[in-house]
């Protein structure tokens, strides 16, 4: 473990570095000493002086610089207008680059132009904007000994080709969405699938994703034409959100979630702060209470997360299982190629079966098929009651049934099927519970209750079925729109086959459940599947089971079944594929065979049978995926006096608010009839390049994030509320840009990362702060603290053990006791990952809204409740506890010291590989000595060895002001 000192000290005038006396002070509040970074690594700050910064709003930006407001007589006249956003931007006058820009505003202002920062601090400020992570030594030697003219250009292209990249900006977007995995309130209820979002976002910026098309894939991605799994993934931007499972009022925490979605999509694509508008006219925006229910009717077609009591949810109103290759037509083309060779092989045993038939006659076969019958439970052929035939006798026993407005078909071989219209069905008693096989055949040309995109099998026709209310021990297999679906009950799993079974052709379903092991199969012509594991109980809840019928009472069948087995036993699947041919056992068939043409025909059957049992049917894989999914019929859409959802007042049709120029909206349904189009029309308005307000606000983000504070101050709010652009052509510039590039994110950051603005120094200068003290011409580099999500990654790197594995389900880094006892569940709120995965990057760490990570929640992480523009920036004294006395510090600092004695062979070389990691700065010889030094005295001083004292420095190390700060 790392050696905390607590033994009476060396004399402060010994130690540069006292680490006696920096817990006191860091407790006092003073997180990072300036002093001791200037001792350890140098003095490379400037004359401006230190000023702690206010703690400002949620919107409004925090600095380190001691600054007055600005004044609104200086502020262009575009600023001073309402609507100085939302004017066209002008082409012709913005044609400079960003550098000539620039200078002529410097020129302007009587400013002087910085000089170039040093080109450590230039790669070391690089890879913190582009990846949030640190360069290497290797990294850093290399550009040092780079002699190519272009190293600069080359360098941000490969890191804006990094996957790392995409980590770091999705980073900035999650905070803008209210990024969490689970709803918050006492539960805390995870949210299946959310992680996929997040890697969509990330997925989305590096593969440059234009800007238009990032926002319409998140409003209506599941609206769009040739669907994909992302498109859907895209849309769990509108389930991020807090929801209440247990709510006083349930239609309020209905509004209260569609008014969410809405004023996320204002804030984070408009910078519209729409919610004001929620209950009165807007008291600052000219935006009327109708215009924000205008706005809200996009949404309100939108499936609500609860429809009933209770703590529960209704997980599948937002919830879609859906194929992890939808959109792709290779799982299609490999299954026509399974079913050619299927085709095939069942022919040949077909063919070998008819041979038989013809030799001997058809009562041959039917000798063999009623081998496996007389070991069936129940068997219905609807030629007479459903009935029991005993396989150690000859006696038939009729069982119990109810048959309810049903006819007689033509089965699939000549002889009577249950016919039903839609309202029939028999009902019998429960006939299996424990291990058990079902089996019958159906045709039908009509679809079942439900949509392909919910495939449960209580939601559909049903075939056979048990269904329960309630999570129960029950089980069903019913026809889901053109699937058979199956499932079991305590706790609900549902498996499905594919679709397009409303063919009306005849086709055999088998269902088969292991109670020792929960395992459940559906098997459909022959072949498995799906299979899933369920329940381990007795089935045994139902007490009668419907046939063509689900047992509630709705969904009735409108098609024909036909031979209706069960069996208390799981059949083999050389069984199952018999019966799928018509037939009885295939052992039955096999000696059969054997007996009437040789022992060889036998032997080739034996072989056949082998050869279609091997061949497997291509699977598709299912996933979880957070999606939005709208209601049939569209609901009417009303003010809602002062907010309250009870309170109508007056119909409201979708439409723009008159800020943005107040037009109806013109909606077109989607093709697929699933939705009503509404979310695709707001996105397409939204992303529309003549609607210059989007442009422009992400624009102002993407500059906030290279240079530490937004153009427009509040970048979540642009109105009359929030704070004037401090340079709106420069803004204007910046959107333009974006627009013309075809909505490229890198493509901008090129442009800002390329500029002199970027690779100006951050040193002070007298003068220009005289003129400028807000720095709002940029005659200087505004330096930073690291996010908190930095700082953690940051440190995993200097020790070795950061984890670049990208994607996946969150992480659960080990937390404190003490952390875990403020959950209303501490034994089971927080998985364990790995070593290997706790060391994964912060944004992979499971975001639970009641159990937030300490380290991170000390260094201000982004509010998981509401969108988050831009970051606190406090100093506190629980910092200084989180990076010195923090289990992860002492860790990392033991990991740190392994590292540096693996790779060095002597202290002096270690405590070199130290300052430049940390700094990412070449230490000058002198530096070097003094720390060389510090460290010896911390031996003799403390009686420590070379590890102990190395454990410490490392400690210290990630402690410094220089390792947290960039500039």
């Amino acid at each position: 473990m790392v050696y905390r000192v607590e033994r009476p000290s060396l004399p402060l005038l010994l130690l540069p570095l006292s680490v006696l006396i920096l817990p006191a002070l860091l407790l006092m509040g003073l997180l990072l000493i300036s002093s001791t970074a200037e001792l350890v690594f140098g003095n490379n700050s400037s004359e401006d002086p230190m000023a702690l910064p206010k703690r400002s709003s949620p919107d409004t930006p925090n600095t380190n610089s001691n600054v007055a407001e600005p004044n609104l007589d200086d502020v262009d006249e575009p600023s001073r207008n309402l609507t100085w956003c939302d004017v066209p931007l002008d082409r012709q006058q913005l044609r400079q680059t960003l550098d000539q820009f620039w200078l002529s505003r410097l020129d302007e202002n009587g400013l002087t132009p910085p000089e170039e920062a040093s080109p450590e601090q230039l790669l070391r400020r690089l890879h913190y904007v582009v990846t949030g992570l640190p360069p290497t030594p290797e990294e850093l030697e290399s550009f040092l000994n780079d002699t190519n003219e272009n190293r600069w250009n080359l360098r941000i292209e490969n890191l804006l080709a990094s996957e790392q990249y995409g980590v770091h900006w999705a980073r900035h977007w999650l905070d803008l969405v209210r990024w969490a995995e689970t709803d918050s309130y006492e539960r805390d209820r995870l949210k299946p699938g959310a992680w996929r979002y997040r890697d969509w976002v990330v997925d989305a910026f590096n593969s440059d994703m234009p800007y238009d098309q990032f926002i319409i894939s998140q409003l209506a991605g599941d609206e769009l034409e040739n669907e994909s799994l992302n498109q859907h993934v895209a849309t769990g931007f509108l389930h991020l959100g807090v929801r209440n499972d247990e709510p006083a009022d349930l239609k309020q925490a209905i509004f209260d979630d569609l008014d969410s979605m809405l004023d996320t999509t204002c804030r984070s694509m408009l910078g519209i702060s729409m919610g004001c508008a929620r209950c009165h006219d807007h008291k600052g925006d000219p935006i009327p209470t109708r215009d924000y229910y205008r706005m809200l009717s996009f949404f309100e077609g939108m499936k609500p997360y609860k429809t009933g009591g209770g703590n529960g949810i209704n997980t599948t109103n937002f919830v879609r299982d859906l194929p992890i290759d939808l959109g792709s037509s290779k799982f299609d083309e490999s299954l026509e190629s399974w079913k050619r060779e299927h085709s095939e092989r069942h022919s040949e045993i077909t063919h070998l079966l008819e041979e038989v038939s013809e030799r001997w006659g058809e009562e041959i076969l039917t000798e063999a098929n009623n081998t496996t019958f007389k070991d069936s439970t129940v068997y219905l052929d609807f030629n007479q009651p459903p009935h029991t035939d005993s396989a150690q006798s000859e006696t038939t026993t009729n069982i119990e049934y109810e048959e309810v407005q049903t006819q007689r078909g033509i089965g699939k071989n000549g002889s009577p099927s249950l016919s039903l219209a839609g309202t029939g069905y028999v009902s019998i008693p429960r006939p299996v519970q424990d291990n058990f096989t079902i089996s019958f055949w159906f045709k039908t040309d009509r679809l079942g209750r439900g949509n392909n995109r919910d495939l449960r099998w209580i939601l559909g026709s049903g075939f056979v079925d048990g269904e329960i209310f309630g999570i129960v021990p029950d089980f069903g297999i019913s026809l889901v729109a053109d699937h058979v679906c199956a499932g079991v009950g305590d706790p609900e799993v549902f498996i499905h086959g594919p679709g397009k079974m409303n063919d009306n052709q005849w086709h055999h379903v088998c269902f088969t459940r292991n109670m020792e092991t929960g395992r459940i199969a559906l098997w459909t012509d022959g072949v498995e599947r799906s299979s899933a594991t369920g329940s381990k109980k007795s089935l045994n809840r139902p007490e009668k089971i419907n046939i063509g019928r689900m047992l509630p009472g709705a969904g009735s069948l409108n098609g024909e079944m036909d031979d209706v087995v069960f069996w208390n036993r799981v059949l083999s699947s050389r069984e199952i594929i018999d019966l799928s041919m018509g037939g009885g056992t295939l052992p039955g068939h096999v000696q059969l065979v054997s007996e009437r043409l040789g022992k060889a025909e036998g032997q080739r059957l034996e072989q056949a049978i082998e050869r279609l049992i091997e061949l497997k049917r291509p699977t598709r894989e299912f996933v979880q995926v957070l999606s939005a999914q709208e209601q049939n019929k569209i609901p009417k859409s009303y003010i809602r006096i002062r907010g309250t959802a009870s309170a109508l007042g007056d119909e409201v049709t979708p439409g723009f608010p008159q800020i943005l120029g107040g037009a109806d909206a013109s909606i077109e349904k989607p093709t697929d009839g699933e939705s009503s189009g509404r979310r695709l029309t707001l996105a397409r308005w939204i992303a529309n390049e003549e609607n210059p307000r989007t442009a422009r606000v992400m624009a102002n983000r993407v500059w906030q994030h290279v240079f530490g504070e937004p153009i427009v101050p509040t970048p979540n709010d642009f109105g009359i509320f929030g704070l004037p652009p401090s340079d709106a052509q420069l803004l204007d510039k910046l959107a333009l840009d974006l627009v013309e590039s075809g909505w490229s994110i890198k493509s901008l950051l090129r442009s800002l990362l390329n500029s002199s603005v970027f690779r100006s120094s951050g040193r002070f200068h007298q003068g220009n702060d005289r003129t400028d003290p807000r720095n709002r011409y940029n005659w200087k580099f505004r330096g930073r603290r690291l996010s908190a999500e930095e700082i953690r990654d940051s440190i995993l790197s200097f020790s070795g053990d950061l984890n670049l594995k990208m994607g996946g389900p969150g992480v659960y880094p080990p937390l404190p006791d003490e952390v875990l006892a403020t959950s209303s569940r501490p034994d089971s709120a927080w998985n364990e990952s790995s070593e290997e995965d706790s060391s994964r990057r912060s944004i992979y760490i499971h975001v639970k809204r009641s159990l937030l990570h300490p380290l991170l929640q000390a260094f201000d992480m982004a509010d998981t409740d509401n969108p988050c523009p831009v970051r606190f920036n406090t100093i506190q004294p629980t910092q200084a506890l989180a990076l010195l006395n923090s289990d992860f510090s002492e860790r990392q600092a033991i990991s740190f010291a392994d590292r540096l004695e693996n790779e060095h062979s002597n202290n002096r070389d270690r405590i070199r590989a130290c300052m430049l990691i940390v700094s990412q700065k070449i230490p000058t010889p002198h530096r070097v000595d003094e720390n060389l030094t510090f460290f010896e005295n911390l031996k003799s001083e403390y009686e420590l060895n070379d590890r102990q004292a190395l454990e410490i420095y490392c400690l210290m190390a990630l402690n410094l002001n220089e390792t947290v700060h960039i500039d």
